[in-house]
């Protein structure tokens, strides 16, 4: 598992660099919710994150905090618990 700090790094880094990515909502197990979208917001002390994207008619903020976090170099998993996750992923090129 990842620090929160390395989390919020990465989510920082696609925001500055405008990155389009992929987020699957997982619920109960299973994927709930298909999203592309760009983080707009990043609040490391609030433990939020801030989506915008196409099929969104407004900001979300997500709130990860109490979150254990998984970074990989194109994807970031943040696990609630052993049934909630959501998983940031940057697209395949």
């Amino acid at each position: 598992m990842a620090s929160s700090s390395e989390a919020f790094e990465k989510f920082s880094q696609w925001k500055k660099d405008k990155t389009w990515l992929n987020v699957t909502v997982v619920e109960r197990g299973k994927a709930a919710e298909h999203l592309f979208v760009r983080i707009g917001g990043v609040d490391e002390d609030a433990s939020l994150v801030g989506l915008a994207g196409k099929q969104m008619h407004s900001w979300a903020n997500l709130d990860v905090g109490e979150a254990e976090f998984s970074v990989e170099e194109r994807r970031v998993v943040v696990a609630r618990n052993a049934d909630e996750w959501l998983i940031f992923e940057e697209p395949e090129s």
